[in-house]
Parts: structure tokens; sequence; C-alpha cells
């Protein structure tokens, strides 16, 4: 498995978190995993990715499915709350997963992401030409290094002349939900936004995809995972109690179920991974 994490340019940072290019050779005629070994479902090879605030994926002269959408071009993920389950047919995948920020797919693309959320939209399936451009890059364009100027010159030309004020106001709720450690009701996130509350969840829907309640549970979690990782990486034990209160669990009961219901693994099962192939845990194991 190779993986490589690259930076978008600085101006799209507010709203692309990463491009991860991604290259798993072999197949799994070749392969001998474990019967119980959860990487692979009927013989094929499956790439679990975590939730997130909305992605795209992107493939080359390999066909997957997802969610039980069968693709072999970019493909359109909207903000999931659990696992998704990518499943290679052929045993071995060359892509690239683009990773935004939440609300960036609806400030750079304006896709309302509440009707994205939980579903798998093809670039074909949608019709937009901007999208079907961005495939063709995408297969023509055989080196990551050649790719990333190729994706920043068409998204830096989908940014708005000036920042959309919904979402100026949702940056700041994010950090004020990441400040307060997840511990933020609805109303309150409305007030920082400075919107009725009302407005404010049918403003959030929109652009993140999930209800507000469900965002801060996605946040948490994901800032424990990137907590585990840096410690991994750095070489240091990972004490699982000290994240759990560190992210604002109220103990490690309370973050193994999330953990459960949003990541399908334990806690503990994260530790034993080690260090991370990406650099947020979006894909965990390979």
């Amino acid at each position: 498995m190779y993986f490589q994490i690259l930076q978008p340019a600085e101006v799209l940072s507010p709203y692309i978190t990463r491009y991860v290019f991604v290259r798993a050779e072999g197949s799994t005629d070749t392969m001998t995993p474990p019967p119980d070994d959860p990487r692979f479902v009927n013989g094929k090879h499956v790439q679990p990715l975590l939730p997130n605030y909305g992605s795209i994926i992107f493939m080359r002269n390999v066909e997957v499915e997802i969610s039980n959408t069968r693709t072999d071009g970019l493909t359109l993920l909207g903000a999931n709350q659990t696992t998704i389950g990518l499943t290679t047919l052929s045993g071995w995948f060359e892509g690239m997963l683009l990773d935004f920020e939440p609300g960036g797919m609806h400030a750079l693309l304006g896709i309302d992401l509440q009707q994205l959320s939980g579903k798998v939209l093809t670039a074909k399936d949608s019709g937009d030409e901007g999208l079907l451009q961005l495939d063709r890059i995408f297969k023509s364009t055989p080196q990551a290094e050649q790719i990333t100027p190729l994706l920043d010159a068409f998204f830096i030309g989908h940014l708005p002349h000036q920042m959309d004020v919904h979402y100026a106001r949702l940056r700041k709720v994010v950090a004020d939900c990441d400040t307060a450690k997840g511990n933020i009701s609805a109303a309150e996130m409305a007030s920082v936004a400075c919107l009725g509350e009302r407005q404010f969840l049918r403003v959030f829907r929109n652009y993140v995809g999930i209800p507000p309640k469900q965002f801060v549970r996605l946040r948490r979690f994901h800032r424990a995972i990137q907590t585990m990782q840096r410690l991994a990486a750095n070489g240091k034990a990972i004490d699982l109690m000290s994240v759990a209160l560190e992210h604002g669990y109220y103990d490690m009961s309370h973050m193994a179920l999330e953990f459960q219901q949003m990541g399908c693994v334990s806690p503990s099962h994260f530790r034993m991974l080690g260090i991370p192939l990406s650099a947020d845990f979006s894909v965990f194991f390979a």
C-alpha cells in the first residue's frame, strides 16, 4: 500500500483539508489473508473510509463498489456518520481521496449537502460537466505531483469572489465546537453564528449535511483519533482514558460507544492498528 499526502494551495485550505493519493498493488489472488480478516469480503479487498464531512474519490483503471453503487470514476460522497466500505472488485486500487472541510464542498461546488447526505453520486450520474472534466483530468494524469496543481487550478476557479457569509459563520461555529470539546448545544451554535435557531439549522444542514448534534459527535470522534495518531506517530503510549477526557467524553465507556457507532471498531482496536496510513485515519488499514 502506497500513500502520499498532498496539501492543496494555501488559498484552498479553508475549504479542502488534503489530497490523499493511494495505490494498493497486487490482488487477492496472490494474498492469503486470515478468514476473519476485515479487509476482505467474499474475496474482494475492502478499504474502510471513516465518517467525514463530504469527500470526492477519484480512481483510475479500477471498478469499485461504495454503498451498493458501482463506479469506475470520480464519485462524490456526502457527509456520513458511520464507516463506509469501499470494495475494490479487482482486489487493487489506484486513486485519490479529497477531504473537504465542514461545509467546504457546498462553498466551492454549490452542492446541497443535505440532499447528498449518506449518498453516493458518480460524476456520470450527476451530468455536471465540471465534475466530468475533473474526472478526465485525474484519469489522464499518472503522477500525483502532476495532479495536484491541476486540481488546485480547478478549485481555485470555483472560489467565491468573497468569503460566503454563511460559510464564514460556520467556520467560527466549528472553532467554538472544538474549544468546547463537543459540549455545545445547537442553540449555542446558532448564537455563535448570529442566526436564529431555525435558520441556523437550515443553513447548517445545507452546508454540512448532518444535524448539529451529529456533527458535534463526529467532530469529537475525529479529534480523538487524530490525537491517537499523533501519539502513535511520535512513538508514545496511547492512554485511552486520557484521550477520552481530553476530548470531552464522560468516560471510557462513552468514548467506546461513540467509536463503535461511528468507526465500527473499539478505541483499543484503533490503538492496536498503530500508525495510520493516512493523515487523519480516513483509511485506517490496508
